[in-house]
């Protein structure tokens, strides 16, 4: 019964849990029938940096492809106009849960009348095909997890998102930033030559942490570092962003409570 139940499940774009840790967020058969397309998150997508997993099988005989180049955009579909956000294309490679892993860093949340796609171009076993998943809603999360920052000299338009810590505790925390800027309402490259600084406060007892990390970029507009929280609560993380030589804002900041 439970081969016949999988064997008969048609595609639908609701979430589903049919990973331990993943959780299936779309899934769709490629417009020419050359690819069964299924996509995975870690939870609800949310504005902010979401890591996305694909896995990719043939339609007939459910064979799973793990050697495939995948070219990722996300869109938001608008009542007079669609523009896409950040994101980063999957390795060639399925990791060894057969995942092609990616990311998407959605810029705004869904509304009523408007909401995101993505769209995938897949090549693999000498074929070519394209995909339009439609994604269910993008929430705007209780704690900020993006920032909007514009630079009024420039007319330049910043993404910061916060990656990490996702699952804060007492101690020392990994930290990581991304960061991209609008160069068109299609094209989010990633800034890789800022400076991030940031100081950790806890608002109701009126205190800081010692030994923090200030991030430093790694690669492709990440910034990591490390935060120190000396004990639960509310913390705040007052951030400020330079780049071209200047201080483009002072006044960011993320909560994180635990």
């Amino acid at each position: 019964m439970a081969v016949l139940f999988l064997q008969c499940e048609d595609n639908k774009n609701q979430p589903d849990n049919t990973e331990p840790d993943k959780l299936r967020i779309a899934s769709s058969e490629s417009d020419n029938g050359m690819f069964q397309v299924e996509l995975f998150a870690n939870d609800s997508l949310f504005a902010g940096y979401n890591p996305i997993y694909l896995r990719l099988s043939e339609p007939d005989s459910k064979a799973e492809i793990t050697a495939a180049e995948i070219s990722l955009k996300p869109l938001m579909h608008m009542v007079k106009m669609t523009h896409a956000a950040p994101f980063e294309n999957p390795s060639n490679l399925a990791n060894e849960e057969q995942f092609f892993e990616g990311a998407v860093v959605f810029i705004m949340p869904s509304n009523p009348d408007e909401g995101w796609s993505l769209e995938v171009d897949i090549e693999a076993q000498g074929k070519t095909d394209h995909v339009s998943l439609t994604l269910p809603k993008v929430i705007e999360p209780e704690e900020a997890r993006l920032v909007r920052i514009l630079d009024a000299e420039s007319g330049t338009t910043y993404f910061l998102s916060l990656v990490q810590p996702t699952a804060p505790m007492v101690g020392k925390n990994p930290l990581e930033f991304t960061l991209h800027y609008r160069e068109n309402m299609h094209s989010f490259p990633a800034v890789e030559n800022a400076k991030l600084t940031f100081e950790p406060e806890m608002p109701s007892m009126n205190h800081g942490s010692p030994n923090n990390e200030q991030p430093e970029h790694s690669e492709t507009g990440h910034y990591k570092g490390v935060v120190n929280f000396t004990m639960t609560g509310w913390w705040r993380l007052n951030v400020m962003l330079e780049a071209n030589g200047k201080v483009i804002s002072d006044e960011i900041d993320f909560d994180v409570t635990f």
